[in-house]
């Protein structure tokens, strides 16, 4: 793994049930982790239906290093990076070094 190209620094959000004042519960995000990261954007974006309405998605994927820290990130954590949040598909295993996490941004 080539460390030097791990240039941005992305925070893993993970979320808690918070109860609001109405007694509902809801999500809230807090930083799980914040770790350098190496980033691959697809040139294209995706469409599909959400909600009745057509909605593009562009794919982006980010490489991080392998630590006890992100040993237990799934989707149902998300990457703040930019101002913008990343939902997260899935991540996969690459090598003992390194973990490669797919997401999805929403583009307006």
């Amino acid at each position: 793994m080539n460390i030097g190209s791990l240039d941005r620094r992305v925070i893993i959000q993970g979320p808690t049930s918070v109860i609001n004042d109405y007694g509902e519960r809801t999500v809230s995000w807090s930083t799980y982790a914040t770790v350098w990261a190496a980033i691959d954007r697809k040139d294209s974006a995706s469409q599909r239906n959400s909600a009745e309405q057509l909605v593009s998605f562009q794919s982006v994927t980010f490489m991080i290093r392998q630590s006890s820290q992100v040993a237990l990130l799934s989707p149902s954590y998300r990457i703040s990076y930019g101002g913008k949040i990343y939902e997260i598909l899935g991540v996969q295993e690459v090598g003992r070094e390194q973990l490669r996490v797919i997401t999805e941004l929403l583009v307006n």
